[in-house]
């Protein structure tokens, strides 16, 4: 595995068990065991309960589709404070837009600490009539046709998505809800050291248990992307389509997304000049990734780089322009040295 995924993927270990009751493992990924007692489940379940109750006083649609994020894996909840509570009024508050249509998607089969993996057809249904350029909700369609054996409506879907003219889960969006919500109470120092560990801070473990939260809304698979795209041989309309859904996904809010995009541009390139310049952005996409897991592991300790990242977040932007942020801040190269081996 190269460096920069190991590292993401310790990242990932770090923030996974931080949903606690938080967040599921996502479909087709290996489970993390948590971490921590009982009694540190306890006390974050607490915790969240009580943000909610706060939150569940406030009317704006993204606090409260913030709120829906947070609920939507803690067990044991009264009905007033439940994912789908949370949900129904984000989705009835003025100004609820596709963001909020994006927390819906999880609105299907079973919640709790292990919701089921699904996507919701009326949500997404009403995302195609919301937000009809984003090629992320024709991915979704595609995906869905596909999986429902249903090819006339699998190209009609990816005709939609090379047409569009963004690639947004609203990352950035519903990170910045969840963590304001998340912020609506102090931590304890007792839940802080349980999450951030020895010498932890509160801005580092409010910004784990909120990105451990939205890291498992429901999102696109891109693998279907992949396997349409592989061959496209002499179908120029095929080739045209996965060439402009490449361009959309390098372009996408989050790094996945971004590392996806560039792979598949690297791979349908016409010509060795494309293909190095893609590798390039590649290789120095995986080294901002890289870096920035090791700045966010450094947070748990290191209050004020912490307090940094969480203002990059409150500001707004995506993931990859927060990451790339919060590079700039500490001084990191964007661009790895030239003995860097990703």
């Amino acid at each position: 595995m190269p460096r920069a995924q190991r590292t993401l993927s310790l990242l990932l270990a770090v923030l996974l068990p931080l949903g606690a009751s938080a967040a599921p493992a996502a479909a087709g990924s290996a489970a993390t065991a948590p971490v921590g007692s009982v009694v540190m489940h306890s006390t974050l379940a607490q915790f969240e309960h009580d943000v909610l109750s706060i939150t569940a006083l406030r009317g704006t649609a993204r606090r409260l589709a913030g709120a829906a994020v947070l609920a939507r894996a803690v067990p044991d909840l009264p009905p007033v404070l439940t994912y789908k509570t949370f949900l129904k009024r984000a989705l009835a508050a003025p100004g609820a837009g596709p963001a909020v249509q994006w927390v819906a998607l999880g609105d299907c089969g079973r919640v709790g600490p292990q919701p089921e993996d699904c996507i919701s057809d009326n949500a997404l249904a009403r995302l195609e009539q919301q937000a009809p350029d984003n090629a992320a909700v024709w991915l979704l369609a595609f995906d869905r046709a596909r999986q429902h054996g249903d090819d006339k409506a699998a190209r009609a879907a990816l005709a939609r998505a090379a047409r569009a003219t963004e690639f947004s889960t609203y990352y950035g969006t519903l990170l910045k809800s969840v963590l304001e919500t998340a912020r609506a109470l102090p931590m304890s120092p007792a839940l802080v050291r349980q999450l951030a560990g020895i010498g932890g801070n509160a801005y580092a473990a409010t910004y784990m248990l909120a990105a451990g939260n939205v890291m498992y809304l429901p999102g696109p698979a891109l693998a279907p992307v992949f396997e349409a795209c592989k061959d496209p041989g002499r179908a120029a309309a095929l080739r045209a389509q996965c060439r402009r859904i490449a361009h959309l996904l390098a372009w996408g809010d989050t790094v996945i997304v971004r590392a996806a995009g560039l792979a598949l541009q690297e791979r349908l390139a016409g010509d060795a000049e494309a293909r190095q310049r893609y590798a390039e952005a590649r290789r120095a996409h995986a080294w901002q990734t890289q870096q920035f897991a090791i700045l966010v592991l450094k947070a748990r300790t290191d209050r004020g780089l912490a307090g940094t990242l969480v203002q990059l977040v409150l500001q707004g932007g995506t993931e990859n322009s927060i990451q790339v942020a919060l590079l700039r801040k500490a001084g990191i190269a964007t661009t790895p040295p030239a003995d860097w081996k990703g």
